[in-house]
């Protein structure tokens, strides 16, 4: 059993290493006799002696320890002062009757301290005596800091001398309004509104921004009322409040002459310098289906800058709200002005808005903007149109040389037109096969493939034909989409075609299109032995995609892993491992012995895709290598192989 005595008798001695641990087992052991002696070490000039002090006494508390610290709110050493400050804020609810006699000290920081310190005791106890200060000190800073704790203290009791205190001074109003935001009382709001008149503008200010915080319906009606007679800053404040009050959808429920009256403000306050108000005058308008409001919501907006993350969320924002009015007419005008940012938002705007309205507005504003501005009037375009674009865009291909254009239009033809197949449509589409650009031809191709017909099928037989590697490379890929079965000889004769992207072509018709059965994978797997690691590269790539039924894959992957070319060997790796072929980990695990460490980390990590006994031995095995990197990856792989077993 402790000897509190003996521990006691420790505080007499001079060593600040001694004391400290005196202090520490008083707290540790209960002393509470050890009070008084606390309390003259938390004056001690050693701050370890004070740290130790300090928590033996935060330990021990009880009403002892609260009138023992009281006397030092007085000490001249600040440091002093503000310990014991901060233990009573923590303990002082043991002994509350002391802290409050202090509230009629003569010394007005004593009145000060004990009503901060009132403040953290959760006490309702105190809610009176702190009202007492509010109501009835004469020293401005002493109401100040009781209507901050009664705030802190957040009792609903509080709030009837808080709604007096908000006739006080300036200073005393701000304490006041913070406060009762924190206890939110349905009380307050006449309070607030009535307090309003008589305060200063930024005072006025803080009170509605409260009450848009309190989000209480009951003040709807009183900070309508309060619009006609408020100055310009004080209305779009109120404004931001029932916006953020009613929740932007229930504005509607306004009256008729109310929400006449209300639209007006809201296009007022899109004009003030807060991007606060800004935004909840947009959410205001947008609830309310204001048409006229479009036009300056764009070119507010505008000013922001895209690059800036902050702006590009507001712009978001900004053009959902437009998408929300729904009234496309007044976008008309920004289309067919020069400003970038206006022209961008509405572009942005009109995405959100698909049907025919949106279709003509960017159809007849797209010929009268340069090619980058096209571009993103094409795009939107492609978004929001319907079969009523369909000559437009046919007049595109036609007319236009941009290739981001001709690809958009081309994918808009196919897809508007796939249902009903028109042979007209896809001879056009056939001719940019032969465009300059490569992408240009890639998107042909797959609109071509998208249309079909026999039409179609004849002209790649005769592409086919063609001298040009490229042609008969589009030729297979489409005859490979448009019916393998029809086509099989075609694509068994390019699979031994001269050039590289030909035979490349045929790989991916075959695999990719056609569907591996018997037939076909006896015809690609000759392609292992192809004299260009290009071909063989795609044909284990391929494989290792495939979703395979019919065939074993498996032989041909474990075949690429002899190839000459690394970059193979470690995709037939990752093809096993990803198809987790149970008995490859033997054809696998040799691979670990050689001087490659990329191969080694592929194999790794195939293993643990792969998971079976085998891989675990051969991946336990691995973790006494020296090597610290293939050590993280076996660790990851068998993380993976049990996080599977376990799922």
């Amino acid at each position: 059993m402790t000897d509190c005595p003996e521990i006691i008798e420790r505080f007499q001695v001079k060593d600040p290493e001694a004391l400290r641990e005196a202090a520490q087992d008083a707290g540790d052991y209960g002393c509470e006799e050890a009070i008084p002696g606390l309390i003259t070490l938390l004056q001690n000039p050693n701050l370890g002696v004070q740290e130790a002090a300090d928590l033996a006494l935060r330990q021990l508390g009880g009403g002892e320890a609260v009138r023992g610290l009281c006397p030092l709110l007085r000490a001249e050493d600040a440091q002093v002062r503000n310990l014991a400050m901060d233990i009573l804020r923590e303990v002082g609810n043991l002994d509350i009757n002391t802290i409050v006699a202090l509230l009629s000290d003569d010394d007005v920081d004593i009145r000060i301290f004990a009503s901060d310190i009132l403040g953290s005791t959760r006490n309702i106890l105190g809610v009176p005596h702190l009202c007492q200060a509010l109501l009835h000190d004469p020293e401005v800073n002493v109401r100040y800091q009781a209507a901050v704790s009664l705030g802190s203290l957040g009792f609903a009791e509080a709030v009837q001398c808080l709604n007096q205190a908000l006739s006080d001074e300036e200073w005393v109003q701000f304490s006041v309004i913070e406060a009762l935001l924190k206890i939110r009382d349905e009380s307050s709001i006449n309070a607030l509104i009535r307090a309003m008149p008589q305060s200063s503008d930024l005072v006025a200010s803080m009170i509605v921004d409260a009450l848009g915080e309190m989000g209480n319906l009951k003040s709807i009606p009183l900070l309508l009322k309060r619009l006609d007679e408020s100055p310009r800053a004080l209305r779009n404040k109120i404004v931001k409040a029932v916006v953020q009050i009613m929740g932007g959808r229930t504005l509607n429920l306004l009256s008729a002459l109310e929400q006449a009256n209300f639209k007006d403000y809201l296009l007022s306050a899109l004009e003030d310098e807060d991007e606060e108000i800004q935004d909840m005058a947009i959410s205001g308008l947008a609830s309310l289906k204001v048409s006229e409001a479009a036009v300056p919501i764009i070119k507010m907006a505008a000013k922001l800058d895209p690059n800036f993350e902050v702006h590009q969320d507001r712009l978001e924002t900004i053009a959902d709200a437009l998408a929300q009015i729904s009234f496309t007419e007044p976008l008309r005008q920004i289309l067919q002005e020069s400003d970038p940012a206006a022209m961008a938002l509405t572009v942005k705007t009109l995405r959100r808005l698909p049907g025919a309205e949106s279709s003509r507005l960017l159809m007849d504003a797209f010929w009268k903007h340069d090619r980058d501005v096209q571009r993103e009037l094409v795009d939107a375009l492609c978004d929001v149109a319907g079969d009523e674009a369909e000559a437009f865009f046919v007049d595109l291909l036609d007319r236009h040389n941009d290739g981001h254009v001709l690809k958009q239009a081309m994918r808009f033809l196919s897809r508007e037109a796939a249902q009903e197949k028109k042979p007209e449509l896809a001879d056009k589409l056939f001719t940019f096969l032969d465009h300059p650009y490569p992408d240009v031809r890639g998107v042909a191709l797959e609109a071509c493939i998208s249309l079909g017909g026999k039409s179609l099928v004849d002209k790649f037989h005769q592409m086919y034909a063609s001298p040009a590697a490229d042609k008969r490379a589009m030729a297979i890929l489409g005859l490979g989409n448009l019916g393998c079965d029809t086509h099989l000889n075609v694509i068994r004769s390019a699979l031994e075609d001269e050039s590289t992207a030909v035979r490349k072509a045929a790989l991916e018709a075959s695999i990719k299109l056609c569907g591996l059965t018997g037939e076909v994978f006896e015809m690609i797997s000759q392609r292992l032995q192809d004299e260009d690691r290009d071909v063989r590269l795609t044909l284990v790539a391929l494989l290792g995609d495939c979703a395979c039924s019919l065939v074993n894959v498996a032989p041909i992957l474990k075949s690429a892993l002899g190839d000459a070319d690394d970059w193979i060997r470690i995709r037939a790796v990752e093809a096993l491992g990803r198809l987790q072929v149970a008995d490859a980990v033997k054809d696998l695990a040799p691979l670990l012995q050689e001087n490659n460490p990329l191969i080694s980390i592929k194999v790794i990590e195939a293993l643990g895709m792969i998971g079976n006994q085998a891989a675990f031995q051969v991946l336990l095995s691995m973790l006494d290598s020296d090597d610290s990197e293939l050590i993280n990856a076996v660790e990851d792989a068998i993380a993976v192989l049990q996080e599977r077993e376990e799922g």
